[in-house]
């Protein structure tokens, strides 16, 4: 089960504008992970005070993080209005998300918010963009509403959200984040609505299309469909 409070900074941070001020340098760019064990936050597309661009940097104890876009409120949905992203493929049904809906149960509520962005869907008008164990332990408690944080994105943002959400950078921390096996589900329902070129743009997802491509030349050359020379 995921710590609740870096749950909560994950959904506060992640995805917006952020500015980060360390000792001797001040960054702005997107909010992405907090990894709570090393105190330790990462921001994509980078630029320090100087201006000089520096990409993906993950910085280590930040003296402060401030959100440049205002914070959703908080809004009740009923939980039959809400659907999990189309790309969501963990399973909940181990022994901690158990435990977690017993206690879920037993509140009658969700200590933090899953956040969700409005979808124009004949049978669900809301979609998970981060918190898709909460949703579920909500919807098993029996759970009628909750409350989400309601943020607007569109296909691809959506799509750059779960893959930070679930992906992990190469040689990251891979707390909370997807298995293996979880991974190769994930990419292969990316890989039915995006083309490579355009999921390559993300960057934990590059090592992975690598190995993915290379699996299946590998393939068509066992079969005699590519020639190696």
């Amino acid at each position: 089960m995921g710590n609740p409070f870096v749950e909560d900074l994950n959904d506060i941070f992640r995805g917006v504008r952020v500015r980060v001020k360390t000792s001797s340098h001040t960054y702005e760019g997107w909010g992405g992970r907090w990894n709570y064990s090393d105190q330790a936050f990462l921001v994509y597309d980078a630029e320090r005070e100087d201006g000089e661009r520096v990409g993906a940097v993950t910085i280590t104890a930040p003296e402060a993080v401030e959100r440049l876009d205002p914070l959703p409120p908080i809004t009740e949905v009923r939980t039959d209005t809400v659907a999990p992203s189309p790309y969501s493929v963990r399973r909940t049904d181990d022994t901690d998300h158990q435990q977690f809906v017993k206690l879920t149960r037993e509140r009658g509520h969700l200590l933090t918010y899953p956040t969700v962005r409005p979808v124009d869907a004949s049978d669900h008008a809301y979609e998970i963009v981060a918190g898709h164990r909460r949703f579920h332990a909500a919807r098993k408690a029996g759970l009628e509403t909750i409350g989400v944080r309601i943020v607007e994105l569109d296909d691809w943002e959506a799509v750059t959200w779960f893959v930070d959400e679930h992906i992990p950078v190469e040689g990251g921390d891979e707390q909370d984040m997807y298995s293996q096996q979880d991974i190769d589900r994930a990419i292969s329902r990316l890989r039915e609505e995006w083309p490579d070129d355009r999921l390559r743009e993300l960057t934990p997802l590059i090592p992975y299309l690598r190995e993915t491509l290379a699996a299946t030349r590998r393939e068509a050359i066992r079969h005699g469909h590519v020639t190696t020379g």
